[in-house]
């Protein structure tokens, strides 16, 4: 006669053996994990793509301004060079915010995409709001 440990251990290993058929996955169901997979992975390149547009397009209108404030300070009165130095170091370093948050979701994996681009998202809405800002106090000082 079996020994309670035994048959213990044959009733676990039946009962092993049967989830393994229950949670066995058939080809139909294989074919919708697979697929729900690549949706997955497609979603994620789409939202990549256009974040990365986004984050190049404000890092162009960055540029662009550069280039503008580099020609007036060449023509700038003394007392408005410094303000417009002031203005162009300010723009270099919401430049190299954005190309920060470029490569860093160059470098992202899908496992870490949404902490990036939550991290993206928000510098790219803190430099727009500072470019504004940037381009407002330059105006009011060519105004004035």
């Amino acid at each position: 006669m079996l020994n309670l440990k035994k048959m213990k251990k044959i009733l676990l290993m039946i009962a092993f053996a049967g989830g393994l058929t229950f949670f066995k996955c058939s080809p139909a169901s294989e074919q919708k994990v697979e697929d729900a997979k690549e949706s997955i992975h497609d979603d994620i390149k789409e939202e990549k793509d256009k974040v990365v547009k986004d984050l190049t397009a404000l890092r162009d209108d960055i540029n662009d301004r550069l280039d503008q404030i580099s020609k007036k300070i060449d023509a700038a009165a003394v007392d408005s060079k410094s303000d417009l130095e002031q203005a162009k170091k300010d723009l270099i370093v919401q430049r190299e915010k954005v190309e920060k948050k470029l490569d860093e979701i160059d470098k992202s994996s899908e496992e870490t995409w949404d902490d990036v681009q939550q991290g993206a998202r928000n510098t790219a809405d803190e430099v727009k709001v500072e470019f504004e800002e940037l381009k407002v106090r330059i105006k009011d000082k060519f105004d004035r």
